[in-house]
């Protein structure tokens, strides 16, 4: 860990002008036994803090801190909670001449001291004020840097562990690119007392960020001056841009829906009459895609607009829902068709026959008799004779005013056709044998076929969601091959 705050040290610039002024020597990392008459550190470090006030250093203007920070690794980034999590070496050097030991016998030029020597001395309070959570990492103790140079320069590093809020934008989900801030100022003074400032590099990383979910594809850095109740205040702002991996929603949401549409189509290629397998299909591609949509839907925040994940989930859930309209309409063509087949059947011409239980007859011209035949229905030695049997007008003509119809006469012969009538084409039949229901007209739409519906449908149907891919596809992944992303320095 000495061997990477020591890197970070290098470079800066400022600091490695510093220690090339190490008597004319470069690069000499060995510490040299300092000789009998100078001061040891702990007595410099007594001295300098015994005559030391804990206030803002005096000068002629702001006091000007530099930052920088060198990521070590960011271990998440939560859709739910909108944050993410950030390992940082945090690293400030301001000017204060108080702190000077110049004039004091050394023989060294910077002096490493303890982090509790850091509470008695004047710090500008840069804060990351967006944090939701900071941890200094105690690995055992804290990880804290305090170095002090002779001509009053400090230098602090802290390493961090934090976790800030991230404003996600889901609108294209899963193809999104998210940016995410650190934003850093001084808690206690303004612009007029303390000024900040990036170094010249101010951000560094140690590897290449990954995550599961997201590669970080760039970062940016930048300065602001903001209006407070109290006066202007410097603000540093690194932005961290974070580009989606969709891979694992073609696999786990894509593919599984392409499928689940093309199985919806399979009962296009069955019968219309069989509606219970038709069915089934239907409803189980529908609740298949709507369990699916409701699995990925958990684990995201309920944001209020549109995201290109529910743009495909409900295209798809349309589909579906379509071939059950078109099952519907499929049914109802059958039925009109059904209905138009007994129409015909019973518009045919029917035999005007009476029947008899043991015999057949003709039915023929009416005569008066001697009240033995009755011209409702009557039984004598196991014939039925209905008034039904004769002719409307014949039958009223023989109805008395004020009694039962007169009698009718009727000739008995043999049996006249080859086969027995059935109930349909014998003419006449009792009420309880007569359809009560008028006999349907055929509709205009029954002149349609139900096999020519499901032709269509199986050529319409994927022709129409092919459109809607070729739409979908490059409406919304598009973007992120348009988007030019620097690559990402790391160490």
């Amino acid at each position: 860990m000495s061997r990477l705050w020591t890197k970070g040290f290098f470079l800066t610039t400022f600091l490695i002008q510093l220690l090339l002024l190490f008597d004319g020597v470069e690069g000499k990392g060995k510490r040299r036994k300092c000789p009998p008459s100078s001061w040891s550190e702990g007595k410099i470090v007594n001295t300098v803090l015994s005559n030391y006030t804990k206030m803002l250093p005096e000068a002629e203007d702001s006091v000007m801190v530099n930052i920088e920070i060198h990521v070590q690794d960011m271990s998440s980034l939560n859709e739910l909670t909108s944050d993410f999590k950030i390992e940082i070496l945090f690293t400030q050097l301001w000017h204060d001449p108080a702190l000077a030991f110049a004039h004091l016998p050394s023989c060294k030029r910077n002096i490493t001291m303890e982090n509790k020597h850091l509470e008695n001395v004047w710090t500008p309070n840069t804060c990351i004020i967006n944090s939701k959570k900071t941890m200094i990492h105690q690995s055992p103790a804290d990880n804290v840097m305090f170095i002090l140079y002779e001509n009053g320069t400090v230098w602090v590093n802290h390493r961090l562990s934090l976790k800030a809020p991230c404003l996600l934008d889901l609108r294209r989900f899963p193809f999104d690119v998210q940016n995410c801030e650190l934003i850093f100022e001084s808690y206690s003074h303004n612009s007029e007392e303390v000024e900040l400032h990036w170094m010249k590099e101010p951000v560094t990383l140690m590897k290449q960020i990954s995550l599961p979910d997201f590669d970080m594809v760039n970062f940016r850095t930048d300065k602001a001056t903001l209006l407070y109740p109290n006066g202007y205040w410097d603000q540093l702002t690194v932005v961290f841009t974070f580009k989606r991996r969709y891979g694992f929603y073609i696999i786990q949401a894509y593919v599984p829906t392409y499928l689940t549409i093309i199985v919806s189509w399979v009962s296009f290629c069955m019968e219309p009459k069989a509606l219970p397998a038709r069915t089934t299909v239907g409803i189980s591609s529908l609740l298949a895609l709507t369990f699916q949509f409701g699995n990925i839907l958990k684990n995201l925040p309920r944001v209020s607009y549109v995201k290109a994940m529910d743009v495909w989930m409900l295209g798809c859930i349309s589909f579906v829902f379509g071939t059950m309209v078109e099952l519907a309409f499929v049914c109802y063509i059958s039925r009109c068709a059904s209905n138009r087949d007994k129409t015909n059947r019973r518009e045919s011409p029917r035999s005007r026959a009476a029947v008899y239980a043991n015999g057949g007859c003709r039915t023929r011209t009416p005569h008066h008799l001697n009240g033995n035949v009755m011209t409702d229905s009557l039984m004598r030695n196991g014939v039925s004779v209905r008034e039904s049997s004769v002719d409307p007008p014949q039958r009223d003509a023989y109805r008395l005013p004020n009694g039962p119809p007169p009698p009718l006469h009727f000739h008995m012969t043999t049996f006249d056709v080859a086969q027995p009538l059935t109930l349909e084409q014998v003419g006449g039949l009792p009420p309880p044998f007569r359809d009560p229901s008028p006999s349907p007209q055929p509709d205009c739409i029954a002149r349609f076929h139900p096999e020519s519906i499901d032709k269509l449908s199986i050529v319409c149907f994927p022709l129409a969601f092919t459109m809607f891919n070729l739409f979908y596809w490059w409406y919304f992944l598009s973007p992120t091959f348009d988007q030019d992303f620097l690559p990402v320095p790391h160490e």
